[in-house]
């Protein structure tokens, strides 16, 4: 019987925690440290007094990395908008993770910002209430010096305080107020009748107040024509305030006012919205709160609101009511519910809709939204619970034995690999390497092995066995690709296929999102044990032209499909005959980068190649987004080839990106065995891996010294805070 590693790590976790004589003390994590260089805002004010936010923030990091921060201190009420939620990072744009809570959004990202790089950072928001407020006052113009009595719309906001000092910052408010050209300057400034018509009147506390209580006023505030190109048919009336070198939690205050009588005429219908979180990882027997926040996003009153919620099969409502009256919502107004639910111990992805209506709606404006629920299966205990009963009666210090001898058992018959010797099947003259394969090669039996087992036993990489193994298990629906860059992982809870034995363990390798490199390790060394089992008795070289057989008759197959959506569909979904799913076999041949050229449109083809939506999500995660848009021959081709090309990348970057996370480079399984290999094991192994290669090919050839380098420099930066 073997027995798993986890059991190790519980009993050792254990162990610590019991153990009267056992430290708990370690050095936290160091936060990175972070400069914000500019914060730039855009506000246009809505005609019915709302406001249209956007950010625009650029930080920099002096030491660590970061891949995240809490975006708190909106004052208004608001949503966000799903499309201005991404990072720009090294010329190309990648989506937030945007998390809302009651202070406001976590927004984080990947791939992380390294020491020495910068990122920017863009969040945007519509408010669901009016910022535009009406008052009567008397007051003098800008413009002209007047004094004058009339209704005006008051403007007293503030964007979000930072607990760092900011460099730069500028707010850019844009009025839905149309400048005549003789009220714009050629420059692009606003004349004093141009303000005069704005009703443009500043209040006295407009600038900036410190944490301490003292202000100062901004270093210029400007009365500007937006947009700035003086050819655009329209522009508008804005003021830009600006100022350098803001302290920790210093307060941009913006207070100042224009003619009401731009926003009167703009009462909106009553509107309804909501708000939550589209995507939930739970555990399968466990309760988890789903909260939503329904909004009046007009003007005029709602009318017998109630909010409808329906549960898939095996989600039982425990706190909530499946159909909840919540009266009138003024406009602007929203009100927060929070549900809470059991999912039943099954791994599956469910849903929970919720339809909010208004009796003074057409049930067109009535709003439904989706949640998906992600079950994951939970685990039983470790440990059965009378064998805890027995070790709480004899205390922590029989457990430290229990764990110590366990220990010892495990160091001294673990095996890191299956052992070949030397005989004529092999006809070899080496010193073995740290895994080989023991063999009594009984010449011409082929070992019966599946596609990953035939890759370890003919001496793939460990990045391309990963790889593969990965790839397959996100096929079968238990693995989400989040990020290549670092690889980030998640489990699903829910599986199409059955999962091989290395499959199983790759998943328990997965946690927090992450790849554990030492699970890693002991997937490969459950697979090398199950190589050498089934092949102690096989012809190495026999299996091998077997195994080479494969490789070409699947690439064969796939050139033999009459077209391009045959080829497709070999490709991502076939079987090569009786020996597993034909994209091993076709990933394994060292034409695969070809395949832009062979998966191509054929003079029959009218469409491009369908790509599976599982692929699909590998692809968007890695920043190599699949469009399937081409009509006429040329566009087909020209759409295929950019296809295809997206495939081979996608694949080649979560290659390289699980060379960063396994804890060293695989020695070559049979190194020597093969003809054509002459050099040393060590240098190969680390020229074979792109990753390792390029890192630190200049300080050493070793690869268990080109593993340590690159593991310090990769994942030193990893760390938390406040920027995370």
């Amino acid at each position: 019987m073997r027995i798993g590693s986890k059991y190790l790590v519980f009993v050792i976790l254990l162990t610590v925690i019991l153990s009267p004589t056992v430290s708990m003390a370690g050095e936290p994590a160091q936060d990175p440290e972070v400069n914000i260089d500019e914060i730039l805002v855009d506000v246009f004010v809505l005609p019915n007094g709302r406001i249209n936010v956007t950010y625009f923030m650029t930080f920099s990091v002096i030491s660590g990395s970061i891949g995240g921060f809490n975006f708190y201190g909106i004052e208004e009420s608001n949503y966000y908008d799903q499309g201005r939620a991404y990072i720009e990072y090294k010329g190309d744009t990648y989506p937030l993770v945007v998390t809302p809570v009651s202070e406001g959004y976590k927004l984080d990202w990947t791939p992380r910002t390294q020491e020495g790089e910068s990122v920017t950072v863009v969040f945007g928001y519509v408010s669901t209430e009016r910022v535009i407020e009406q008052t009567t006052a008397t007051l003098e113009l800008e413009g002209s010096g007047e004094e004058v009595t009339s209704d005006f719309g008051v403007f007293n906001w503030a964007p979000v305080q930072w607990s760092l000092p900011v460099d730069y910052e500028n707010v850019r408010v844009i009025y839905p107020i149309t400048m005549n050209t003789s009220w714009i300057e050629t420059g692009g400034g606003i004349t004093p009748d141009g303000a005069d018509y704005a009703g443009y009147v500043e209040d006295y506390r407009q600038q900036i107040e410190t944490s301490g209580g003292a202000a100062r006023d901004f270093d210029e505030v400007n009365l500007l024509a937006y947009p700035s190109e003086s050819s655009a048919p329209q522009r508008n009336f804005s003021v830009s305030l600006e100022s350098s070198g803001l302290l920790a939690e210093d307060h941009f205050r913006v207070f100042h006012y224009t003619n009401w009588s731009f926003y009167a005429p703009y009462l909106m219908p009553g509107q309804l919205g909501i708000n939550m979180e589209q995507n939930i990882n739970v555990d399968g027997g466990q309760n988890f709160e789903l909260p939503i926040d329904v909004y009046n996003i007009g003007d005029q009153t709602l009318q017998g609101v109630t909010v409808t919620v329906s549960l898939s099969e095996n989600l039982t409502l425990v706190e909530g009511e499946d159909s909840e009256y919540i009266g009138s919502l003024v406009g602007g107004e929203s009100v927060h519910l929070v549900y809470t639910i059991n999912a039943e111990n099954v791994p599956a992805i469910l849903t929970v809709t919720f339809q909010v209506t208004a009796t003074n709606l057409n049930e067109t404006d009535w709003v439904t939204s989706m949640a998906n629920i992600y079950v994951q299966e939970s685990v039983p205990p470790l440990i059965d619970p009378d064998i805890a009963a027995v070790i709480g009666i004899f205390g922590g210090g029989s457990l430290v034995l229990f764990g110590l001898a366990y220990y010892g058992y495990k160091t001294a018959t673990a095996s890191y690999g299956a052992k070949w010797d030397a005989d004529e099947t092999t006809t070899v003259d080496y010193e073995s390497p740290e895994i080989t394969i023991e063999t009594f090669g009984e010449p011409g039996t082929v070992a019966e092995l599946d596609p990953i087992e035939s890759a370890f036993f003919v001496n793939k990489s460990r990045q391309e066995i990963v790889t593969m193994i990965m790839m397959s298990c996100v096929r079968k629906g238990v693995v989400r690709i989040i990020s290549d860059e670092p690889l980030r992982v998640s489990k699903t809870g829910i599986k199409f296929e059955d999962l091989t034995y290395y499959e199983e363990l790759f998943v328990e390798a997965i946690e927090d999102n992450e790849l554990v490199p030492e699970k890693v390790d002991a997937m490969i060394e459950e697979l090398a044990d199950r190589v050498q089992k089934k092949s102690w008795d096989a012809d190495f070289e026999a299996t091998k032209e077997a195994h080479e057989e494969r490789v070409n008759g699947a690439w064969n197959e796939l050139e033999s499909q009459p077209t391009v959506s045959g080829r497709t569909d070999y490709y991502f979904d076939g079987t090569y005959r009786d020996h597993g799913w034909s994209w091993y076999w076709i990933y394994m041949n060292p034409r695969h980068d070809d395949l832009p050229d062979v998966v191509s449109p054929t003079p029959g083809d009218t469409t491009t190649p369908q790509i599976p939506e599982w692929f699909r999500d590998v692809s968007d995660a890695t920043g190599h987004t699949i469009t399937q848009i081409g009509e006429g021959a040329a566009a087909i081709a020209e759409t295929t080839g950019q296809i295809m090309n997206n495939v081979t990348e996608t694949i080649g970057d979560i290659m390289k990106n699980v060379g960063a996370i396994i804890t060293k480079p695989l020695k070559p399984i049979v190194e020597g065995t093969s003809r054509c290999v002459s050099h040393d094991a060590c240098h190969s192994a680390c020229v074979s891996h792109d990753a390792c290669h390029s890192a630190c090919h200049s300080a050493c050839h070793s690869a268990c010294v080109c593993h340590s380098a690159c593991h310090s420099a990769c994942h030193s930066a990893c760390v938390s805070g406040g920027f995370r």
